[in-house]
């Protein structure tokens, strides 16, 4: 009868959390640091499935031995109802015959030899009662035998079965968790993969260094600089046109300097870039965790939602972007964004 094999699931769903942490915001914004992350992603997600697997194998193979033992305790049923039967057959056989003797007397058996057509039919009626009193007694034995491994295969069976209850339940949490560790793990390998490919190493004057644009598609917007607004403004910026919350990314790497509120420019974000600019996004519908203020981000990290807050038209969602050179007065932003964007 084969044995199951008990195993343990593997505790690593904690452990592999606790690896899924956010690079960037531990400071890699370099495209090699990047790429870096990029590979420990993948190895964790590779990681993770590889558990997975064992998992779901080590538990189906548990199962396929409950199930071969069901098989071979239905046999054994089979069995000792057979044996069972002649057992029976064999105690009413040997009760008749004890009545009997009991009745007769002790001279029975000799009065039965006596019976027989000489010594030598004697010998042979003798021999054949031993041999019926034998096989009787052995169907006996092997009746007892098998109701013993009857007895002793349901309470396996019973333990058994109890067992893979509680590796079901077992197995149920940790796949569970296992299998939302690897989808975390894979959307972040993709993510920082994405990440990457948005990016792009502009050395054009003052624009030294790796950008992306704000957007990643569905986006629009020409040179506005100076254009006459409300009030008597000046256009000071560049308006860049997506659908509404379409993903928002950072112009380059950087700290959040702020998030802010105002009439004019609805919710607000301040990137401070490590090139010593300041760039300001307006008339977003929300921020990211990514971008709230003290985190750091890389180009093309998702920090807000577009949207159309302050003074920007509904029908018009987009976002007012500003470019302050270490952190004064704003220049046109068009050339900027042109050349990470185009």
């Amino acid at each position: 009868m084969a044995r199951t094999r008990r195993f343990a699931l593997p505790v690593v769903v904690c452990v592999a959390l606790a690896l899924i942490v956010d690079p960037l915001a531990a400071g890699a914004v370099t495209q090699d640091q990047l790429r870096s992350e990029i590979q420990d992603a993948e190895r964790r997600v590779d990681d993770l499935a590889t558990r997975l697997d064992d998992a779901t194998e080590a538990y189906e193979q548990t199962w396929a031995e409950i199930e071969s033992t069901k098989d071979e305790l239905e046999m054994l049923r089979n069995r000792a109802a057979r044996l069972e039967r002649d057992a029976a057959e064999a105690e009413r056989l040997l009760g008749d015959r004890a009545r009997s003797a009991f009745k007769q007397g002790s001279t029975a058996a000799f009065q039965t030899l006596l019976s027989s057509e000489g010594p030598q039919a004697a010998v042979e009626r003798a021999a054949m009662i031993a041999t019926l009193q034998l096989r009787e007694g052995t169907r006996l034995e092997d009746a007892v035998a098998s109701r013993t491994a009857l007895d002793q295969t349901l309470d396996l069976l019973a333990d058994r079965e109890r067992r893979l209850d509680e590796l079901q339940a077992e197995f149920d949490v940790q796949a569970r968790e296992l299998s939302a560790a690897l989808a975390q793990a894979e959307a972040r390998a993709t993510g920082l993969q994405t990440m990457l490919e948005r990016q792009v190493r502009i050395d054009r004057g003052v624009q030294q260094g790796i950008y992306a644009c704000i957007f990643d598609s569905a986006f629009r917007f020409r040179d506005t600089w100076g254009a006459p607004r409300s009030g008597g403004r000046r256009h000071r910026g560049t308006d860049v046109f997506a659908p509404h919350n379409h993903p928002v990314y950072a112009f380059t790497s950087g700290v959040v300097a702020r998030t802010s509120w105002s009439g004019l420019g609805g919710l607000g974000l301040y990137l401070r870039g490590d090139d010593g600019n300041v760039y300001y996004y307006a008339h977003l519908s929300s921020v990211e965790p990514d971008g709230q203020a003290g985190r750091r981000v890389g180009p093309g990290q998702l920090i807000a939602r577009n949207g159309s807050t302050g003074n920007a038209a509904p029908g018009a969602p987009h976002v007012h972007f500003e470019i302050h050179p270490g952190g004064g007065s704003a220049i046109n932003p068009y050339q900027w964004l042109a050349a990470a964007c185009f």
